[in-house]
């Protein structure tokens, strides 16, 4: 059987880059959900947008000779909806509405074609909803099952990009994406596939969560990442910083990651997630701030009475993390970095919470990665294997002592920029192996390659 096709010119919509087609785009959408499914098509020019609501076994289809463009002012989208039920994260991962493409509680629906969807750098100008100017996001799905987001381009997103939360079956493959926060955002959804994006954000790259937004605790499980060329201005691969749930089950490989400001991959509960089963392995890094970052902290943004949560059984395998170590361009990183045309990149200058932005590239400026438990929380089973690092290295002197109680904030210099280990250093492990990991600088440091701080049965080959 054919699939249905519902053109939005049939509906009035009008692909000349300036009607704003919004009503049309509802009334092909709503049909489309009436006469039981098909496609949603735009195709043969430019549309202009506002919020689109999704229904089950509903299609959106951008054609290779069309394009999608948000519309140009922030309240021409759907006002943010109004929870009854505490809520303890950022408010991004709170509210779904206020996006291009909303779907809420719908199965068999998907977002595809080869056309673009350029959200035209549209900010919360006014600041009305207290999100920091953030505007709209591009597609926001909550409780949906069944979903495909495959082949478009997505452009200059104010809010996050991709966001599912309690989503469950999600197909994500060969989209290209330069945002100016996260790129693909998994909250709380299980069996879930990412593969072939190319992503450039301005945050985080690929984020998983595990939020209240559900208003319940649940867990990010059974997910495939693989084939992806990631750069970021934050984190290119990261797991937080809203971790109240879990995450099982994880596979991330064959993985590029480029021109990255904070850290590589980074995997973090800090609000009482237990982590169990992470696997990332086969993985490029080129000009990244810190590597490496794994990281149980004591937050604890949620319910009162939360325990303090746990990472364990977690394997990075064949990592290599090189230079050069040069500046690079990159999309600005939130509205005032977007107002003062701020993208120009300079790895020792790193402008965010705990860091000295007035380094020079003569000064010792790499954050260490660290590897770190609690006391009373150590990381338990943590597998490095064919990992080698070549960093910038310089340090000629250091504060051996550590502080025992991380900052706030779950970022890489956590606990300072400049640990004891030029390469690692790993505090509070009960079960580290260590198999083929090599450390390399740039220029002469003192330092030495790993620090070993609290570990217990600690392999080393």
């Amino acid at each position: 059987m054919q699939e249905r096709i519902f053109d939005v010119r049939e509906y009035g919509a009008v692909a000349d880059g300036v009607t704003l087609c919004q009503k049309a785009a509802q009334k092909a959408v709503d049909d489309c959900h009436a006469q039981g499914g098909g496609i949603v098509r735009f195709e043969g020019g430019m549309y202009v947008l506002s919020t689109v609501f999704l229904k089950s076994n509903v299609y959106i289809e951008v054609a290779k000779n069309a394009k999608i463009l948000g519309a140009l002012s922030f309240y021409d989208y759907a006002p943010q909806e109004k929870l009854e039920y505490p809520l303890y994260q950022d408010a991004s991962h709170s509210y779904f509405d206020c996006s291009l493409f909303v779907a809420k509680d719908c199965e068999n629906i998907g977002f595809i074609g080869e056309g673009e969807i350029d959200m035209r750098s549209v900010w919360d100008e006014d600041n009305v909803r207290d999100i920091v100017h953030r505007g709209p996001k591009c597609i926001a799905l909550k409780n949906c099952k069944n979903v495909e987001v495959r082949g478009l381009g997505i452009y200059n997103v104010t809010d996050l990009a991709v966001y599912f939360a309690g989503c469950e079956n999600v197909d994500v493959h060969d989209l290209k994406m330069r945002v100016y926060i996260d790129g693909v955002s998994p909250d709380n959804s299980k069996n879930v596939r990412i593969s072939g994006c190319e992503i450039e954000a301005g945050d985080d790259a690929i984020v998983f969560k595990t939020s209240y937004t559900l208003n319940r605790l649940d867990v990010c499980k059974d997910i495939h990442v693989w084939n992806c060329k990631l750069k970021s201005r934050c984190t290119a691969v990261k797991f937080g910083t809203e971790t109240n749930g879990g995450f099982e089950n994880i596979l991330i490989e064959d993985i590029e990651i480029f021109d990255t400001r904070i850290t590589g991959i980074a995997i973090e509960s800090v609000d009482g997630a237990i982590a169990d089963g992470i696997t990332i392995r086969n993985v490029k890094m080129r000009n990244v701030g810190a590597p490496l970052f794994v990281h149980v902290g004591m937050r604890m943004r949620g319910p009162a009475g939360r325990e303090i949560g746990h990472i364990r059984n977690v394997t990075l395998e064949n990592i290599t993390a090189v230079g050069p170590y040069e500046p690079y361009e990159i999309v600005a990183w939130n509205y005032v970095s977007f107002v003062e045309k701020d993208t120009y990149q300079e790895p020792w200058k790193m402008k965010f919470e705990y860091t000295d932005s007035t380094l020079t590239k003569d000064d010792p400026w790499q954050i260490t990665s660290n590897i770190c438990g609690l006391k009373d929380q150590p990381l338990e089973n943590i597998v490095l294997r064919n990992v080698h690092l070549e960093l910038d290295g310089a340090v000629q002197s250091f504060d051996p002592v550590v502080p025992e109680i991380p900052k706030p904030y779950p970022e890489v210099n956590t606990y300072g920029r400049t640990l004891p280990a030029k390469g690692i250093y790993f505090r509070h492990i009960d079960g580290l192996t260590l198999d083929n990991v090599t450390v390399k600088t740039y220029r002469p440091d003192v330092r030495e390659d790993f620090v070993f701080d609290n570990v217990k049965n600690l392999k080393q080959s």
